[in-house]
């Protein structure tokens, strides 16, 4: 390398199999755009770096085959991206490169690593270095302190290996003006509209993306892990959302958005600059995005709808009350009600997220929230098994409401259930999430709800293949319900 060639950096995140990522709902599962990688590509490329992303994820590579091509590319360092489900992966990746390339500098950053350093760290000895928090700042100063052979102690916001012992810096503030971070490195990934789809319930074959324009939530719900981004919120302006957008609409074909930030309304003067911005544009874009439901009203919601807003997904969680209380959601029932129908007639489609095992959840609480998201009207209804994953409050202290097996590798949302509240079988959780998916899917308004949003073959197919997992899980049901009456 000449003295004024900065080295080679790689960014990528391992390949996880559907089955591993999605189990049961594997065939819809959806491959979303990178946004962190994107990110961090972008800014080492502005600092001259030599930059590459390699999305296993989205390619379908094997990590055999990932780690040759790093190695093929001249990889001086490799930055993976990992959370909780794929963490073994990205350390296995490691490994595989360390031996492909002893020289290799292998870096982990993501939720897992932010939320576990040093148990992360001792358990996979390959990886060299992890990124705690946002990593934009941190990776250019490492990667400097690394090429200078300088003093990794004095750079903020890491983990690293000093001869047998760990050392964690002291920890880097969160980057308050978003605006200074260039455009996030699309080029970089694959085609768009060939390695990336949106999950079937979205019901858009349009070329998607996701957009993540906000960091940080101010709320303090006990299942959330805020260790990357905190509970500061900050945003980029309406003015560098409008430019990605038109980035993305322009020069890779997009025409459906998803907003997938912890909540778009809390910064509501700048949303309604980017509403306004799409309507005077002429912009053909649909969108959706994730909103608490005491951020929303009618002028709000009629705005959004002119702007091509057509989902809005609230965190309902549970239809029990003291549930709620007792993970300082901070919501009343009657304050979900009224957002979801107060959504719904301005011809926004809901999707109401819930999670079944909950500390102090029962039978009778799982019927309740079936039934309340039967009775508010929601368009769609999501009841994934709550994970207390590493990070969150309810990670420490799940034993005090049952049991939790802490294998890392198990804990997929979308997976079987991890957490056993007191009082509850595993089977128990599983019939009731059964339960909950044929009562509601298969109600007649529900149907003729996903019927009328066909508008060609791609959405039909979409949906057909949604309704076939659906089907397909409750014949299994019914057969398991069958097998044990004749057992017994």
């Amino acid at each position: 390398m000449s003295d004024n060639e900065k080295a080679t950096v790689v960014f990528t995140r391992s390949h996880l199999s559907k089955e591993d990522e999605y189990g049961r709902l594997s065939n819809v599962g959806s491959v979303e755009i990178p946004n962190g990688l994107c990110y961090l590509a972008a800014v080492t490329r502005a600092a001259g770096y030599n930059t590459k992303i390699i999305d296993a994820h989205a390619l379908n590579i094997a990590n055999e085959r990932l780690a040759e091509r790093i190695v093929e590319d001249g990889a001086d360092y490799v930055g993976i991206s990992a959370n909780t489900i794929n963490i073994y992966s990205a350390a296995d990746l490691a490994e595989r490169l360390k031996k492909a390339k002893p020289g290799i500098t292998v870096i982990v950053g993501g939720p897992h690593i932010t939320a576990v350093p040093e148990e992360t760290m001792e358990r996979f000895p390959h990886i060299d270095i992890g990124v705690i928090g946002e990593g934009e700042d941190t990776i250019i100063e490492l990667l400097e302190t690394l090429e200078k052979g300088g003093d990794l102690k004095k750079v903020k916001g890491i983990i690293f290996r000093d001869g047998g012992k760990l050392v964690v810096t002291e920890k880097r503030p969160f980057i308050t003006d978003l605006d200074r971070l260039p455009p996030p490195a699309f080029d970089l990934l694959p085609e768009l509209k060939t390695y990336y789809k949106p999950p079937a319930w979205s019901l858009h074959a349009k070329t998607s993306a996701l957009m993540i324009t906000s960091r940080g939530c101010p709320s303090q719900c006990t299942f959330c892990d805020r260790a990357v981004f905190g509970n500061v919120c900050r945003a980029h302006s309406a003015e560098y959302v409008m430019n990605l957008v038109r980035d993305l609409y322009y020069n890779y074909g997009v025409r459906h958005l998803r907003l997938n930030e912890d909540n778009l309304l809390i910064f509501r003067k700048r949303l309604e600059e980017i509403c306004n911005a799409i309507i005077d544009e002429k912009l053909d874009l649909s969108w959706s995005c994730f909103a608490r439901v005491d951020f929303v009203d009618e002028d709000i919601l009629r705005l959004m709808k002119r702007a091509g807003c057509w989902q809005i997904s609230y965190g309902i969680e549970s239809g029990e009350q003291r549930i709620l209380d007792e993970e300082k959601k901070h919501l009343k029932l009657e304050q979900i009600e009224r957002a979801v129908r107060l959504t719904k007639r301005f011809g926004i489609r809901v999707v109401g997220f819930n999670m079944i095992a909950h500390p102090l959840e029962t039978v009778e609480s799982m019927k309740k929230t079936i039934d309340f998201n039967k009775r508010i009207g929601v368009d769609d209804f999501k009841a994934e098994f709550l994970i207390p994953f590493p990070g969150t409050e309810i990670y420490h202290t799940a034993d005090k409401y049952g049991t939790l097996d802490r294998d890392w590798r198990k804990m997929g949302v979308y997976k079987g259930p991890v957490f056993v509240p007191n009082g509850l079988t595993e089977e128990l959780l599983e019939e009731w999430s059964m339960r909950g998916m044929w009562q509601f899917y298969l109600q007649p308004r529900v149907i003729l709800s996903y019927l009328s949003q066909v508008r060609g073959p791609n959405d039909l197919k979409t949906l057909f293949m949604g309704g076939s997992v659906v089907f397909s899980i409750l014949l299994d049901s019914m057969r398991s319900k069958v097998g044990e009456g004749v057992a017994s």
